[in-house]
Order: C-alpha cells, then sequence, then structure tokens
C-alpha cells in the first residue's frame, strides 16, 4: 500500500483513509445490488485491481509505483469505469474521488497536465459505451475533481516550499548569530591589542622622558635646589597629564587635543620631551598642512611619533633628533631621524610591531633604516586626499626650531 506512515503531509493521510472508504463502498454496492447480474464476477475483479494494483504497487517514496500512482489510478479506475458503466447501462461518478487522489498525489511539470487531460477523458468514454442519452453533469467528474486534487497539491507544494524557506531562514540566522560572535571576537581582540599599544606608546613615551627628567633633577639636588623643584613639579604635572590621557585610553575615548591640528600636535609633543630629556630636537613642516586626514590618521602619526622619540632616546642614545612632516596630494610622510648609535638589525619588538600594525590598519607603512654609529631613520606614510590648499603649491613652508 502507498507508504502513508512515511508521508509528511497530513493531507496524503487523509486522501488515503478515504480512498480505502471509497474503495469498500463499492464493494458492498456490488455485492449487495449486482451480485445476481451475469457480469459480477467480471466487475468484481475489475474493481479490486483498480483499487489495489495502484495502492500496493509500492511501499518506498521512491518506487515506481508510488512515482507513478496518478497514472495507474488514471489506467484502472478509468478501465472500471467504462467497463462498469457498460455492463451496468448506465454512468456512475466511481472516478470522481481517485480523480481527486490523482490530482493532490500529481507532481509538477506537463505530466500533470496530460493526466489531467486523461481524467476529463475517460467520463466521456464512458458516457459513449452507455449511449449519449446518458450525457450529463457526471461526465466532468474527472475534470473537476482532479482540479481540485491539483489545486490541493499546489496548496502543498507552497506550504513545503515556505517550510523549506524557514528551515534556510533559520539556517541563515544561526550563520549569522555565529558570525556575529565571531566578529564581536575579533573585534574585541583588535580594541584590546590597540589600547595595548596606545597604552605602551603613551606610557613608555611619558616615562622615558620622566626618568630622564627625575635623573637631571637628581644632580640639580645639592647644585641648584630651586630648579630642581622646578624640574620635579614640572614632571609632576606631566605624569598626571599622562595619567588623564591613560584614563582616556581605557575609557575609549580619544585622547585630549585630537581636534587641534596635527602639526600643533606634533610641535607640542616634541617640545615637552626636548624639555624632560634635554635633547635637541628640531621639527619642520613641509607642504602643505591643510589635509584632511582621519582622526585614526592623526591619533596613528602622534602615536608613531612618541614611540620613535622614545626609541631614540632608550635604544639609540640620541641627543639630537630631527622630525620632519611631508604632506603633498597624495601621502602625508613623517620622518623622525637621530644621530644615535643606531642598530646593525632592525628588530621589531611590541612597540615597532604596533606601528607598523596601526599604519597597515589605514593603508600606510612603515621603513626603518639604520647603520651603526649612524643613527637611525623611522619613516611613516600614510595615503591622504587633500581638501583645499591655502594658496597654489609653492615653497610655503614652515619650520620650529626647539631644543
Amino acid at each position: 500500500m502507498l507508504p502513508i506512515r512515511h508521508e509528511p503531509h497530513w493531507v496524503y493521510k487523509t486522501a488515503q483513509i478515504t480512498r480505502i472508504c471509497w474503495f469498500f463502498f463499492h464493494i458492498l454496492f456490488l455485492a449487495v445490488f449486482l451480485a445476481a447480474m451475469p457480469f459480477f464476477w467480471l466487475i468484481l475483479p475489475l474493481c479490486f485491481a483498480a483499487f489495489l494494483i495502484p495502492q500496493w504497487s509500492g511501499i518506498k517514496i521512491d518506487s515506481f509505483g508510488v512515482k507513478n500512482y496518478p497514472l495507474l489510478e488514471l489506467i484502472f479506475s478509468g478501465l472500471f469505469l467504462i467497463v462498469g458503466c457498460y455492463f451496468l447501462g448506465v454512468y456512475s461518478s466511481f472516478l470522481a474521488y481517485p480523480a481527486l487522489c490523482a490530482g493532490i498525489y500529481s507532481k509538477p511539470g506537463k505530466g500533470r497536465w496530460w493526466l489531467w487531460a486523461g481524467f476529463s477523458s475517460a467520463p466521456f468514454l464512458a458516457v459513449l459505451a452507455v449511449g449519449l442519452d446518458h450525457l450529463g453533469l457526471g461526465v466532468i467528474d474527472g475534470f473537476f475533481f482532479f482540479g481540485i486534487g491539483i489545486s490541493v497539491a499546489k496548496v502543498i507544494e507552497a506550504e513545503k516550499k515556505a517550510q523549506i524557506l524557514l528551515v534556510e531562514n533559520r539556517r541563515q540566522n544561526q550563520l549569522l548569530e555565529e558570525y556575529a560572535k565571531q566578529i564581536e571576537k575579533v573585534t574585541l581582540l583588535e580594541e584590546r591589542n590597540r589600547l595595548a599599544r596606545d597604552l605602551h606608546d603613551t606610557v613608555g613615551h611619558t616615562f622615558t622622558s620622566v626618568i630622564m627628567g627625575l635623573d637631571a633633577a637628581s644632580y640639580l639636588i645639592k647644585t641648584s635646589p630651586e630648579k630642581a623643584q622646578e624640574q620635579v613639579d614640572m614632571l609632576s604635572g606631566v605624569m598626571r597629564e599622562s595619567l588623564g590621557e591613560i584614563r582616556t585610553q581605557i575609557h575609549q575615548i580619544s585622547p585630549s587635543g585630537e581636534r587641534e591640528e596635527l602639526p600643533s600636535q606634533l610641535e607640542k609633543i616634541a617640545n615637552e620631551f626636548a624639555v624632560h630629556t634635554k635633547t635637541t630636537i628640531h621639527l619642520e613642516f613641509i607642504g602643505h598642512q591643510d589635509i584632511n586626514i582621519s582622526s585614526q590618521a592623526t591619533i596613528t602619526l602622534i602615536r608613531c611619533l612618541q614611540e620613535s622619540l622614545t626609541n631614540a632616546i632608550r635604544h639609540g642614545h640620541a641627543n639630537k633628533i630631527m622630525i620632519t612632516l611631508k604632506a603633498d596630494s597624495s601621502h602625508m610622510i613623517l620622518l623622525v631621524q637621530d644621530n644615535g648609535i643606531g642598530i646593525r638589525e632592525v628588530s621589531y619588538g611590541f612597540g615597532l610591531n604596533g606601528m607598523k600594525e596601526r599604519l597597515e590598519s589605514i593603508q600606510g607603512g612603515l621603513r626603518i633604516e639604520s647603520k651603526e654609529n649612524e643613527g637611525t631613520i623611522v619613516t611613516c606614510y600614510l595615503p591622504i586626499m587633500v581638501i583645499r590648499f591655502r594658496e597654489e603649491f609653492g615653497h610655503d613652508d614652515k619650520s620650529v626650531t626647539s631644543g
């Protein structure tokens, strides 16, 4: 029998159960009213064949009988209708419910419409077998009920598609949730690394300045206590400012002063560093500084300068540093050159890796050139977009020297 237990929809099960009842009804009708007829033993096997062959031709969903159930129903139920009407001499509506079941089980495609034509033709053949004087509305049984079956089948198909889409949407939502969690993890990791770099650059730069300032103050305590006190007070102010900036970084707020123009921020950092470390620092701004760069780019160049100055003193033992900021229509370049001891081979530690990652995250780059006893040149470059020029391009350079 058709695999009712494996049917995914209740409509199929209901149709098959009703089809069984339809069969027993006609068996009872034959037994009560036609048992005495001479053609009874011919009609009875046809009735069983019209039910059993389509219903019992397969038990698996992908078997031949199940796949072709509508066609088998058309052949055997249609044959029983024609033969039965011929012997009875009257038209019967036997084909109505088999046509409905066939329509429900029909599959999309051209085959469905050929079956509809077949079920529409079978009643006409039955009418021809008994005579055209029996022609009536019953002749449209096959056409009408198979059409209803197709309508039910389309509703089921639409429901299946909706269910598939719902399952797919749930799967996509699960994937999106997983992607969102992954993105959140990556974002948190990137933010943690960014904060670590910011704290490293800020704390390292400030502590280097303060340590060297305290070393200088220790020599002044005996010879010039007043100057030593001034130096300590100034360093205390620097530490307070540094503490405020560290708190700002922890709260993920941009560092103070970011609304100032980049040259003025670089100049302020260089001047403070020069005073605290007793280092001679020269600044030079080349090109037009009326440049539109993002706050992230501004912070990146500030951190790169802080790290470069700290490295020049801590590792290079330099006493003179040249800072150059160049800007044109395509790039902004920050050069930090010192007269320190240099390095034989460049090794990227936490600080230099932080500079490199910062610059590369905004399409920039880092280059370090150094020779032993000949100092080091750190080059940071970023792509920029010029908003406007203050005047026609020329030698409108501004230089600031602090030492």
